[in-house]
């Protein structure tokens, strides 16, 4: 597996409809030219330089960027010298349009950082499969347009993509489900039990995963990462009181995998408080599959849909170590 070179200040990231569109963030969520500018600001306090591909407002009835011209940015960013990272505008639908026709042997040659979250991750896990390369789960350019609740994710954003030392992730103090993209001033945060030690274990394995809807998406095809010695990554939205019926039925699928049993731990998201997710019946969930009852197992992690987020390498390394006396969970590659 190759791990992208780190970004360092003069560094230019570009901003591409890999998934929806900026167009598509405007039509559907009211996204401004105000927040684009602030999202761009943001990242230029990081020391970046921001451009934006040549189709990232483009918008049709899928509230993006035609397949043709988001392969066309794609690949016009991975070519070009100056770009070292690539940030998808958001998530949302249409990834997979993309999969068939994205050059990996460009990817595999010249690995740059791909970060994005939610759809992107059929990306993610895509590029890890064919081309062998770490790409980032983490904030999107929306996700920079935060103006309340964004420091943790900053945070975690500068250490795992400025800088190759190891990363011990810490929960964050104050977490939120709130639609915050609509509403910037009412903001509705909640204090953060921090993470639950769900079954107790220590591991040590390549990180793999996102929405777990998107690695079932995936599964059966040349897409879908190896999960030798996996360390799983798992999250969704939440939305609606059958989430744990639907977490049930995603993780038995990725457990009927044929490399499931050298899976050695998983790591859950933070679920939204619609979904009614407990510690105790994610426990008992997670105690009434049979391939998990031997695995450490983490809950309530800060990846994914929920506010604020991490920045997860997959296709990284990481190691933890689960118990009654509390949750360690250390990135050592990324």
């Amino acid at each position: 597996m190759q791990i992208p070179p780190k970004l360092k200040a003069g560094d230019e990231i570009r901003v591409l409809a890999l998934s929806r569109s900026l167009g598509g963030a405007r039509q559907l969520h009211g996204v401004t030219e105000q927040d684009v500018q602030f999202a761009t600001r943001r990242l230029e306090s990081l020391g970046l330089t921001v451009s934006f591909g040549r189709w990232a407002w483009e918008c049709n009835a899928h509230l993006t960027a035609s397949p043709q011209h988001r392969l066309e940015d794609l690949h016009e960013a991975m070519a070009a010298p100056a770009v070292k990272a690539i940030l998808a505008v958001v998530g949302g639908m249409g990834a997979t349009q993309i999969l068939e026709e994205i050059d990996y042997h460009e990817i595999k040659t010249h690995p740059k950082i791909i970060c994005g979250y939610s759809d992107i991750g059929h990306l993610c896990n895509a590029i890890l499969a064919r081309a062998g390369v770490t790409t980032y789960y983490g904030p999107q350019f929306t996700t920079f347009m935060m103006r309340r609740g964004a420091e943790y994710m900053i945070h975690n954003f500068r250490q795992c993509l400025f800088s190759d030392a190891p990363l011990e992730l810490q929960p964050a103090d104050k977490w939120s489900d709130d639609d915050w993209i609509k509403d910037q001033e009412n903001r509705k945060f909640q204090d953060n039990e921090g993470f639950w030690a769900i079954q107790e274990g220590e591991a040590e394995g390549t990180i793999i995963g996102g929405s777990y809807f998107s690695l079932n998406m995936l599964q059966g095809t040349r897409y879908f990462p190896s999960l030798r010695e996996a360390i799983l990554f798992v999250e969704h939205p939440a939305n609606g009181k059958a989430t744990l019926m639907e977490l049930d039925g995603g993780l038995r699928a990725l457990s009927f995998q044929p490399e499931f049993p050298s899976v050695r731990a998983m790591v859950i998201g933070r679920f939204a408080n619609s979904g009614r997710v407990t510690r105790e019946n994610l426990t008992a969930l997670i105690r009434e599959i049979p391939a998990l009852r031997h695995l450490p197992v983490i809950g309530n992690c800060d990846f994914g849909h929920m506010t604020p987020i991490l920045t997860l390498p997959i296709g990284g390394r990481c190691k933890l170590q689960v118990s009654k006396g509390g949750v360690s969970i250390t990135i050592t590659e990324h």
